[in-house]
């Protein structure tokens, strides 16, 4: 099955060492309780479509599967969704790969830090750029920042 187990934290600043940098705009065909489906764009070179379960926790069902480009785009056409773009850029922390979420528009200012885990237990060490964790917060969640953008926010973070 394809499970993700993912923590999120703000960030204090991007490190300098990123080894790639992707820009990424996803839009938010379906929201409800169970899932969220998403189609991202990234580098506007690939698309994929995806389905996320919606829940509380760190561990969820993701599944993603591509699709051409020119559907994708066709798609995105006729849909009236919202959407977050950012970049994100790849940093590697000892050993463990780090993808830390710079994002634009209306959530300009916003950074965040993402790590994927094997295991909800798994110990690793936090990089010194690391601050609070939001994982469990659901207003960091992509979808919420789709429908209620930082920007929008009275208290940040």
């Amino acid at each position: 099955m394809n499970i993700e187990i993912e923590r999120k934290f703000l960030i204090n600043k991007i490190p300098e060492n990123c080894k790639k940098s992707i820009h990424i705009k996803q839009y938010y065909m379906h929201i409800d309780d169970n899932f969220v489906q998403r189609l991202r764009f990234f580098n506007n070179e690939k698309a994929i479509i995806s389905l996320k379960q919606n829940c509380a926790g760190l561990s969820r069902y993701e599944f993603e599967y591509e699709i051409p480009l020119s559907d994708a785009k066709k798609i995105v056409s006729i849909s009236n969704s919202n959407f977050t773009e950012k970049i994100r850029h790849i940093i590697y922390f000892d050993s463990i790969k780090w993808e830390i979420d710079e994002f634009l528009g209306d959530n300009f200012g916003l950074v965040i830090a993402e790590v994927e885990l094997s295991s909800e237990d798994d110990d690793f060490q936090k990089p010194s750029w690391i601050g609070a964790e939001v994982s469990n917060k659901t207003k960091y969640y992509n979808y919420k920042l789709a429908n209620h953008p930082y920007s929008k926010w009275i208290d940040h973070p």
